[in-house]
């Protein structure tokens, strides 16, 4: 049974660590905080890494360090970044209202008269790179404006040719990334009547999802014949199926005994409230939620046929494309529960093995402090039937940043190198504190 085991406690933010990114083509992880700072950590793979499923617990373990601390620009909290999809530039979203965008530079040396103060030059992909024979600084190369609250989110599309923010204040804008740093802004969409949480791209398609606390979920894209629109409002509305923990994990792991569940007991301990936390919980007599849920966060599979989102009620929900279309619609198709406070972040991996049925691993942190690991199945269809999706929890750890909330989870997915980091995740937490795990097999 796979485990959740934990790689590193990264040196801490001074305040609440909101985002952290692996970039996608350099071993290379982010962070950001309201401390207005942006912390980049290198790593360094084991030589010997499964090319497909999950690490054993006792395989080697990757190194981590600090390789920089970059001092933004940015006048308040640092809430979101996201890298380019070459792993070349990186973005930050920031409670002052703007979006900074930051590209390496590496410093000319004296004798290079060539008038240039600095260059970006990169230095490729290879592992043992990242520290090159020069220092490197990171830039902010421009600075885009036009929100007029907080900016919440940011994110790339799929080929880099689109940088995407949204806001406190009900926007979503998309830029359009042009040569020499310059960004053109395309479309501002207002469709949101509440303050806009996160966007996520489609993974292949110029399709962006976002969550608002107006409890809806849109899906935009550019109509060739018209303009930036929404396609669809999702609104989540199924109710919780089964609807409790210790039922899911019945139904997730079956026993021969009808009233008891084969899940593991390091599983069961993690999900399921001790004794004296169900004492506290009754204790701070939290009201039941009378309205709709806000949605926090929203996280796509690798194919781009299933959506997930998270919100306050804690439970998971799973969309599925109905059709092939760009704007095919989605439709919820599960809810299951999943944490007792709210679901912050989310964040699907690519699948781990050539199965056809395998769609990943879905990651969810929340309010309660946990991170919980869900195995996702495609289920065959029978004939007139419709596709459907298996969802369980594999692996799990409580208070997994102690009593701080979780604000982002995130796998480590390398596009140059295949198969590396398979299983490995990171955290960000409300203590400032970075971790990094990886889901183990019990060997």
């Amino acid at each position: 049974m796979p485990e959740l085991q934990e790689l590193a406690s990264l040196p801490a933010h001074a305040d609440p660590a909101w985002t952290v990114t692996f970039n996608p083509t350099r071993p290379l992880l982010a962070s950001c905080s309201t401390d207005r700072t942006i912390r980049l950590f290198s790593y360094i793979l084991p030589s010997s890494s499964p090319s497909e499923g999950l690490p054993g617990k006792d395989d080697p373990q990757p190194v981590f360090s600090l390789m920089k601390v970059i001092e933004t620009e940015h006048k308040r909290t640092v809430r979101s970044i996201a890298w380019s999809p070459d792993g070349r530039t990186l973005a930050s979203g920031s409670f002052d209202s703007t979006v900074g965008v930051w590209e390496e530079v590496v410093p000319t040396s004296d004798d290079e008269d060539d008038g240039d103060e600095g260059v970006y030059k990169p230095e490729g992909s290879d592992d043992d790179d990242v520290g090159g024979s020069k220092e490197k600084e990171w830039e902010c190369v421009t600075t885009l404006e036009g929100h007029e609250s907080e900016c919440k989110s940011v994110g790339f599309s799929s080929d880099g040719a689109l940088l995407a923010s949204c806001s406190r204040d009900k926007s979503v804008w998309v830029w359009e990334v042009q040569p020499d740093a310059d960004f053109e802004c395309i479309a501002v969409m207002m469709e949101h009547s509440q303050d806009v949480k996160g966007i996520a791209w489609h993974p292949h398609e110029e399709i962006l999802a976002s969550a608002s606390y107006d409890s809806n979920i849109h899906l935009a894209y550019d109509d060739p014949d018209s303009d930036w629109y929404t396609f669809q409002k999702l609104h989540p509305s199924l109710p919780l199926s089964p609807p409790t923990l210790p039922a899911l994990l019945k139904s997730s792991y079956p026993s021969s005994a009808p009233s008891s569940s084969s899940a593991p007991q390091h599983l069961i301990e993690a999900l399921l409230p001790t004794q004296e936390e169900q004492e506290a919980d009754a204790a701070l007599q939290v009201p039941e939620l009378e309205e709709d849920e806000t949605v926090w966060c929203v996280a796509w599979s690798a194919d781009g046929g299933w959506m997930v989102s998270g919100g306050d009620t804690g439970g998971l929900r799973v969309w599925r494309r109905t059709g092939s279309q760009s704007d095919s619609p989605f439709k919820e198709v599960l809810h299951i529960p999943a944490h007792t406070r709210s679901i912050f972040s989310l964040a699907w991996s690519p699948p781990l093995t050539t199965s056809p049925s395998d769609l990943g691993l879905i990651a969810s942190g929340g309010g309660d402090g946990k991170i919980i690991i869900w195995q996702v199945t495609k289920l065959a269809g029978e004939e007139g039937k419709e596709v459907g999706v298996d969802v369980k929890p594999i692996a799990a750890k409580k208070n997994a940043h102690g009593v701080a909330d979780i604000n982002s989870v995130s796998w480590c997915v390398r596009e140059d190198k295949k198969g590396a980091g398979l299983g490995m995740l990171s955290s960000a937490a409300d203590d400032g504190s970075v971790r990094v795990w990886r889901v183990v097999r019990d060997d």
